[in-house]
């Protein structure tokens, strides 16, 4: 009968890791796609640090060797308001159990558990993503994607303008890879660039005909219609999470 138990027990042991791995709980878009082997982009089941489920927008058509996890999208009209023109070091969650594209912003709480994943190196704004393309976006202008650790201050204060190095940005369809860009995230600013000083700062892209005032990716203090992000007042501005993968 002993021999019996520790029998029964000795199975048990060896497939309890089996069964703990079956039962995953992703808490990025990277993991879902790691474990499911998932391709095309749609909405998915993600647990924050409570363990506790949500629906979140997933990327994984876009940026070949990329997979994105959204974390906000606002429309002109919302991104220029008050209410979300602030950086993501502030809690402003908006409509985070009904994703959309003109409205939506994960807690600070979801971006830093996605943020603090292994699998996210990197963080990126597009403009108009289309989840009803099967690649979402169909060329990278007006585009910008940046390493974690070429700017560190992503949901954090930076009260001042601080040079990055970033992959790629296209503004308008000018563009430059691994150049220093200035970036600036305060208080009461959503995180974004100022065209102007593109030129005087840092890598001195050239953006010609560059309007006084002029912000892309956000706070768009004034915009400038030629951005595919604030072409109107329904253009929208995408931020993600992510990283790349190795199948």
């Amino acid at each position: 009968m002993a021999q019996s138990i520790l029998f029964t027990c000795a199975i048990l042991i060896a497939i309890l890791p089996l069964a703990r791995l079956s039962v995953i709980k992703p808490t990025t878009c990277a993991t879902v796609r790691q474990f499911y082997q998932v391709s095309k982009n749609g909405y998915f089941t993600l647990f924050d640090s409570a363990n506790k489920p949500y629906l979140a927008f997933c990327d994984f058509q876009s940026d070949p060797g990329f997979v994105w996890t959204l974390i906000e999208s606002l429309s002109t009209s919302y991104a220029r308001s008050s209410a979300f023109g602030k950086g993501f070091h502030l809690n402003i969650p908006s409509n985070e159990c009904t994703p959309n594209w003109s409205n939506y912003r994960l807690s600070k709480n979801k971006m830093t558990a996605i943020k603090s994943a292994a699998s996210s190196t990197h963080f990126r704004a597009t403009c108009n993503f289309n989840s009803e393309d099967k690649k979402g976006i169909r060329n990278h202008r007006d585009y910008l994607r940046v390493s974690f650790c070429a700017y560190s201050y992503f949901l954090n204060v930076k009260p001042s303008w601080t040079c990055a190095t970033v992959d790629y940005i296209n503004i308008r369809g000018f563009s430059c890879t691994k150049c220093s860009i200035p970036f600036y995230n305060a208080n009461n600013y959503h995180l974004f660039i100022y065209v102007p000083y593109i030129k005087s700062k840092c890598g001195r892209l050239k953006v010609p005909n560059t309007k006084f005032g002029e912000d892309v990716f956000g706070r768009y203090h004034k915009i400038d219609t030629r951005f595919s992000c604030t072409a109107n007042n329904t253009s929208t501005t995408n931020w993600w999470i992510g990283g790349a993968i190795y199948d």
